[in-house]
């Protein structure tokens, strides 16, 4: 951190604004903590404001700077997840090289790092200063890190990144350089639902749920819909008073029943409402039950950076909680590293094959009309 902060004086104001910028990482327990660092106690009742006034007037060096840019610096451990799959399975030997000409095209600006995860994994770690300008000067200049996961399969390799546009624009620049060494463009399988319909994109969200291998789903979390209309707010928690907001909890409802006992939702009063206003499922949130031991309950959710075209597809998993006696509670927390790859591959597999079997679906009933037609 301290290579990183572009500058050698900071004012009490910097420091106090520092201190205010983020209620959650700096909460009145982590400034009383802060300032019993420096040997004064206060009343666990002293108000916020007046702690970060005090602790801005203490004198720092750029020791002290450092500490306190450091733990205000947010770490998302529950970061949404993407992927993309090519056509080839990259040999380590192509992935150093792919790694190195992207090291050498972002020299200075970003630190690249490499590891190997597994027999066939290899990580990359991309460590570079995210800018804000629109933060309080000791934080406009921030310390991020990105990582990209090479999964070598039979005949692809899959790439896995944080859902971010940062990851995203790294992972095609990796892709670039892989075409040039292997001497032609690599065919990208990006997740997307362009070109379907209402129909099929509702259909691939409940057929997701329902496949998940080795884990049963017990409830519907939420649904979140999108709107093509103009005279619609796009944003589904805005139109409650239009009757909207009732429809989708009844929709949550329906998916249930649709996804445990195999009800068509497609022909519910609730969906076709939702349909003739213009709206389409484009997020769904969760749970399922491992089927085998030792039974975990996840929280998944899976949604699209573009909704309305369906693009930048993004998944997330939590497990819940345990109790002390193994009692599972609704308190979920984010994947430990050693469930992250099995749990990751699931999810990408399961929703590649059904979007697969869609297009599939989709090609055979224009096929028929087709042919129809002709006749």
């Amino acid at each position: 951190m301290t290579d990183h902060i572009p500058f050698l004086a900071a004012t009490d104001k910097d420091v106090f604004d520092l201190l205010m910028s983020s209620k959650t990482r700096m909460s009145e327990s982590a400034l009383l903590s802060i300032a019993l660092g420096r040997g004064i106690i206060y009343s666990s009742r002293t108000k916020r404001e007046r702690l970060a006034s005090d602790i801005a007037l203490l004198p720092h060096d750029f020791l002290s700077i450092s500490r306190l840019i450091e733990r205000r610096e947010y770490h998302n451990k529950n970061e949404k997840r993407a992927y993309v799959d090519i056509d080839v399975a990259l040999t380590h030997e192509k992935i150093d090289d792919v790694v190195s000409r992207y090291r050498a095209e972002v020299s200075g600006q970003e630190d690249v790092t490499t590891q190997q995860r597994r027999t066939k994994d290899v990580y990359v770690n991309i460590a570079y200063d995210d800018i804000d300008y629109s933060k309080t000067r000791l934080i406009q200049r921030q310390r991020r890190d990105t990582g990209v996961e090479f999964v070598i399969g039979d005949g692809k390799t899959t790439i896995r990144m944080p859902a971010t546009e940062k990851a995203r624009s790294i992972v095609d620049r990796i892709i670039r350089h892989a075409s040039q060494i292997k001497l032609r463009d690599l065919l990208r399988n990006d997740l997307s639902l362009e070109g379907l319909s209402a129909e099929e994109r509702t259909a691939f969200f409940i057929n997701i749920m329902r496949t998940i291998p080795g884990y049963q789903l017990q409830t519907v979390v939420s649904v979140k819909c999108f709107s093509e209309r103009d005279d619609i707010s796009d944003d589904f928690d805005l139109d409650m008073e239009r009757g909207e907001r009732a429809a989708e909890n009844e929709l949550v409802g329906k998916i249930n029943s649709v996804a445990l006992s195999g009800m068509n939702l497609l022909q519910s009063e609730e969906y076709q409402t939702l349909r003739r206003n213009g709206f389409f499922i484009t997020s769904v949130t969760w749970r399922a039950l491992q089927v085998e031991r030792p039974h975990d309950l996840l929280q998944l959710d899976i949604s699209f950076d573009e909704p309305q075209p369906g693009k930048g597809f993004r998944f997330g998993v939590r497990v819940a909680r345990r109790l002390a006696d193994g009692e599972l509670t609704n308190d979920f927390r984010p994947l430990e590293r050693l469930q992250q790859p099995a749990l990751w591959t699931i999810i990408e597999r399961t929703s590649s094959k059904v979007l697969a079997e869609l297009r599939s679906s989709q090609l055979e009933q224009q096929s028929s009309a087709e042919r129809g037609a002709g006749a």
